[in-house]
């Protein structure tokens, strides 16, 4: 147990300190199925991509094979990153997330087209059901409190409960 609230606290600081991560505003992308991780881990990976070659139409030019190319490397210095607290509760597979942004992007512009791409990928049949894919935000008061909140099912024994896409 000590481990766990140990590698919380690293985990914690890190977000907080790195001032490219926008611990302010907190996205909460809800599937409202249960389903499990990788399957959200999926959608969420997919949606980083599109994201990404949307904004920098440029992204995709490089194979990850190059990592000395210094191009491959600049374009890593641009991309969107996201930040994923993974959750499950009944009816609703879910992830906490905080994003990393480059500094020519705006958070609301990104945010709308997240909403838009993650909505897109609901593959379920149903158009008349109650709940559909659905990304929102809420400005944080305490980054602390949130990033502790994010964390209480956080597992360091599955990899699928933090993960950086």
């Amino acid at each position: 147990m000590k481990n766990t609230h140990k590698n919380k606290l690293t985990i914690m600081k890190q977000m907080i300190e790195d001032e490219s991560i926008n611990t302010d505003e907190c996205v909460v992308a809800s599937t409202y199925m249960n389903a499990e991780f990788p399957y959200l881990n999926k959608k969420l990976s997919i949606c980083n991509a599109i994201l990404n070659s949307f904004f920098n139409p440029k992204y995709q030019r490089y194979d990850s094979s190059q990592k000395n190319n210094p191009n491959y490397l600049k374009r890593l210095e641009q991309r969107i990153v996201f930040y994923c607290f993974n959750e499950k509760v009944e009816n609703n597979l879910h992830s906490h997330m905080y994003l990393k942004l480059p500094k020519h992007l705006k958070f609301d512009n990104v945010i709308k087209k997240f909403q838009e791409i993650f909505r897109s990928l609901d593959d379920r049949t149903n158009e008349n059901r109650k709940y559909k894919f659905s990304v929102h935000t809420q400005t944080i008061d305490d980054q602390f409190k949130y990033l502790d909140y994010c964390l209480k099912r956080y597992d360091i024994n599955n990899t699928d409960t933090f993960v950086v896409i």
